[in-house]
């Protein structure tokens, strides 16, 4: 096959091999000062966010996939040089070993974690999270109603002292007029009526409604077989598609597994 250079002459395969040669060395050069860049940049976030006063972050970056690597004595840091980097990079690989500087029992942290999410201001009867501990990693599973609070509550968990890793599944619930809906006539009908109305005045009401693209899951613990058997009577008389009654009696709280907790209170 002949092949024409630009001049119109014919160009030697030798020739054709050198130019690609040479192209990708222009390109791997490209992508390592690319990489350069953003390793820099986050570099410069981590000070920013005096990320090295309680962690040794490493900061390493391959065809702009980065990758973290080192220590650090707090979860909640940890988190922080994640974001960071995020914020530069779609593809980010956390490999931070947290070493909390001081050892807590399992049952210490998850007390206290607990106490963080009720203690949240933005913690409503529209949102229900349970969370379990088991060796230092803090497990979180349930669903908001917002997504600042998933984010909130995770960053409020990250800074319980002893705490070594955060597994979260916290789903953040669908946006709709009729789900907002259920959840007001909801609250309504199950505070406001004879049976429930003393919980309305708990500080942290034991009641969680869940609504999600207009189904309805109830959570929490109440006194009786009865409580529990009317709650879903009042939610099956709602437009609700469906309705999944997961309350607990409070006598259930003695059983519970070792390394879980409801956050409802």
């Amino acid at each position: 096959m002949t092949t024409f250079n630009g001049s119109g002459r014919t160009a030697s395969p030798g020739w054709l091999a050198a130019l690609a040669a040479v192209s990708l060395l222009v390109g791997a050069g490209m992508a390592r000062a690319d990489d350069a860049a953003i390793q820099r940049k986050i570099e410069e976030r981590l000070a920013r966010a005096r990320v090295d006063a309680a962690a040794d972050v490493r900061v390493s970056v391959v065809d702009g996939a980065v990758t973290l690597d080192g220590v650090a004595t707090r979860m909640d840091v940890a988190l922080a040089a994640e974001r960071a980097a995020r914020k530069e990079s779609e593809s980010v690989v956390s490999r931070l070993k947290v070493v909390p500087e001081v050892e807590r029992k399992d049952s210490e942290i998850r007390e206290d974690v607990v106490r963080q999410i009720l203690r949240y201001s933005w913690y409503t009867v529209f949102d229900s999270i349970e969370a379990g501990v088991q060796d230092g990693v803090v497990i979180l599973r349930g669903s908001v109603n917002q997504p600042y609070r998933k984010t909130d509550i995770e960053n409020r968990v990250a800074r319980v002292a002893g705490v070594k890793g955060l597994d979260s599944d916290i789903r953040v619930q669908g946006v709709s007029t009729f789900d907002d809906q259920l959840r007001h006539q909801l609250v309504r009908r199950i505070y406001g009526s004879d049976q429930f109305v003393r919980y309305s005045v708990w500080a942290n009401p034991p009641i969680r409604i869940v609504v999600d693209r207009g189904n309805v899951t109830l959570t929490g613990f109440v006194a009786s077989p009865v409580e529990k058997q009317l709650l879903g009577i009042i939610a099956r008389e709602t437009l609700a598609f469906g309705v999944d009654n997961q309350v607990r009696l409070e006598s259930d709280r003695t059983v519970e597994p070792a390394g879980s907790a409801s956050v409802e209170s």
